[in-house]
């Protein structure tokens, strides 16, 4: 009697523990279904999707995204990682930031690879709150931000500090020529990889800042300078054009009193009309003095 009810109580508390356990998937989560038991080693042997549920089950659900993520280095509060460093042509290093975005291919072929490659050697996966484990963005880092700031790096080569700076078409280009690189069969992304895990990726370059601050100071007292000469330049033509309006005022004029003076007899007539229009009196008495001629 008391084995038989060691046996009853045993069953009981089996079925206690195996009824705790399971899994329960949100819409955005998939998972890789590892096998398990007390007498054998882990085994892979499926994958389970999004919004599904199961109890009465003691395996391992290994939980990923269906959602798009993104790996943030910007440097800014609450990034990944900070701004990616690339040197350019000219040999000044720049931050740039940028982030990627992607989505995790989730069929089961190449999820359980990905799982057996990486996940399991880095314990990356997501918990059921859809927050994840401190190996997800080791696995991140390795397989997405090292190759593409890479990428990056080689890009920025072509190009001068300046333009990487300053001008908005170099920016475009560097955006334009990363997301073709990295969405390239063979990019980086895939060679450190060895596959193909991700897709759907895109990229978006933030603002780029050379590294020496003294550069931008440079610069900026530069663009004073020649800002100054151009302004006094630009003085310098509005004087002299000035001039160039008083001596032609000038010249007017004397053409003008030249024609009034030729409308005279004589410029003796002038000059006595020119008195007279001022209140004078050019014609002024002949005094004879005893003993002169008149």
């Amino acid at each position: 009697m008391k084995k038989k009810l060691t046996m009853v109580v045993g069953a009981i508390l089996m079925v206690g523990v195996l009824s705790s356990c399971g899994y329960s998937l949100p819409s955005d989560l998939v998972a890789v279904h590892v096998q398990k038991g007390p007498f054998q080693a882990k085994k892979v042997v499926g994958c389970e999707d999004a919004s599904t549920r199961k109890v009465w089950t003691n395996d391992d659900y290994v939980k990923f995204p269906t959602s798009e993520r993104e790996w943030d280095a910007t440097g800014q509060s609450g990034s990944d990682s900070k701004a990616f460093s690339s040197v350019t042509k000219d040999s000044v290093e720049m931050s740039i930031p940028v982030t990627i975005r992607f989505t995790l291919k989730t069929d089961c072929k190449t999820l359980k690879d990905f799982y057996n490659r990486y996940a399991r050697r880095y314990d990356a996966h997501f918990n059921d709150s859809n927050s994840y484990t401190d190996g997800w963005e080791t696995l991140l880092r390795k397989l997405v931000a090292d190759p593409a700031d890479q990428t990056l790096d080689r890009i920025v080569q072509g190009y001068n500090w300046r333009d990487v700076w300053q001008n908005p078409q170099v920016k475009t280009d560097l955006e334009k020529q990363l997301n073709e690189a990295l969405q390239s069969d063979s990019s980086l992304m895939v060679q450190t990889a060895k596959a193909q895990y991700f897709e759907g990726i895109s990229v978006l370059i933030g603002s780029p800042q050379p590294k020496n601050a003294e550069l931008k100071t440079a610069v900026a007292q530069e663009q004073t300078s020649v800002a100054k000469a151009q302004s006094e330049e630009a003085q310098a033509k509005a004087d002299a054009a000035k001039a160039q309006a008083q001596i032609a005022v000038s010249q007017a004029e004397a053409a003008k009193k030249r024609a009034e003076i030729d409308g005279f007899k004589s410029e003796d007539d002038y000059l006595k009309w020119f008195a007279i229009q001022n209140g004078q009196n050019p014609f002024q008495p002949t005094y004879i003095v005893s003993g002169t001629k008149p």
